[in-house]
């Protein structure tokens, strides 16, 4: 049986902050009144440059259920932290958190711990029945993690319900977990005493990641949006900023903080995203790069508190 877990509350207060540029003071007296030239006036507004990273402490993960395909990265589709905040996302992909009392956070870990299943790191695979070679093609897998001591518990599997489940075996194991991940995308069945916040509000993630690919001497398709440096908030331009992903050398990766990310969502929506919220999970867009005389992309997620602020080991 799991060993026991310890739900430790954690307050953490941030300031919020905003953009300030510098108003010219007039200088000189007199009555005399300058006139601007032509290049001055013409000059356009210095971009900013990254706001440092205000230092702050993470908050432990008591259990996360992710889920996905064959391609890119899995999705964050619940996650407890040991302050009682839950986050999750509703269909929109908006992300909302709120708190449970300590008995509601530890009854619902104990959703997962009564399953029997994460004593230990496992990967539960279909097994074909026999006789049959189902055909290869990609599948949805979900991924727990569940902290037990000092260490994390990995746990996947694909669900059952796949429209080829009648060629594979039946498995107790992937039964119980797909009806755990049930359990984790609606939570209305928990009991409205175990909640400390009466409503969910929109998850603020302090810090966000920003990939970036350049992509040059690459055609942009009809109706692109406007080029990458008209909309680029930011110093310097995007070719250059954060630093290269090892895993990807393709990509760079740079950490903003809450304002710039909100910067960076406010400029690109209407003209290149329909719609910017600080609680989305994620912001894509491709955009013409002129410079480069290709494209640029573009990708911005949000850090969870458990996650230190940093590029180290990420994948866009």
């Amino acid at each position: 049986m799991l060993r026991a877990f310890a739900i430790v509350l954690l307050v953490c207060a941030c300031e919020p902050r905003s953009i300030t540029f510098p108003t010219p003071t007039p200088t000189g007296t007199g009555t005399a009144t300058a006139t601007a030239s032509p290049s001055s006036s013409a000059r356009p507004t210095a971009k900013p440059t990254l706001r440092p990273l205000a230092s702050t402490a993470l908050t432990s993960r008591l259990l996360s259920y992710e889920r996905g395909g064959d391609v890119g990265r899995p999705a964050m589709r619940l996650l407890l932290l040991a302050d009682g905040r839950v986050i999750s996302e509703d269909p929109s992909g908006e992300l909302f958190e709120r708190r449970l009392t300590p008995s509601g956070a530890a009854s619902l870990l104990l959703q997962a711990i009564s399953t029997g299943y994460f004593e230990k790191d496992a990967t539960y695979q279909r097994e074909p029945l026999p006789g049959t070679t189902p055909p290869a093609h990609g599948a949805t897998s979900i991924f727990f993690v569940v902290a037990n001591g000092a260490r994390d518990v990995h746990v996947g599997t694909i669900p059952t319900g796949q429209p080829d489940d009648n060629l594979y075996q039946p498995s107790p194991v992937r039964d119980k977990l797909s009806a755990l991940a049930r359990g984790f995308e609606d939570l209305s069945w928990v009991p409205t005493t175990s909640w400390a916040d009466a409503t969910p509000r929109t998850y603020l993630a302090a810090f966000h990641r920003l990939f970036v690919q350049p992509l040059p001497n690459l055609s942009s398709p009809p109706g692109a949006p406007s080029d990458v440096d008209q909309l680029w908030p930011f110093t310097p331009a995007p070719e250059v900023i954060g630093d290269p992903v090892p895993s990807a050398p393709a990509w760079r990766c740079a950490v903003l903080d809450l304002e710039d990310a909100r910067l960076f969502g406010d400029t690109l929506a209407p003209r290149a995203i329909t719609r910017y919220s600080p609680g989305l999970r994620t912001v894509s867009v491709s955009l013409p790069w002129r410079a480069g005389s290709g494209l640029i992309d573009l990708q911005l997620t949000p850090l969870f508190p458990h996650e230190p602020p940093t590029c180290v080991g990420a994948q866009p």
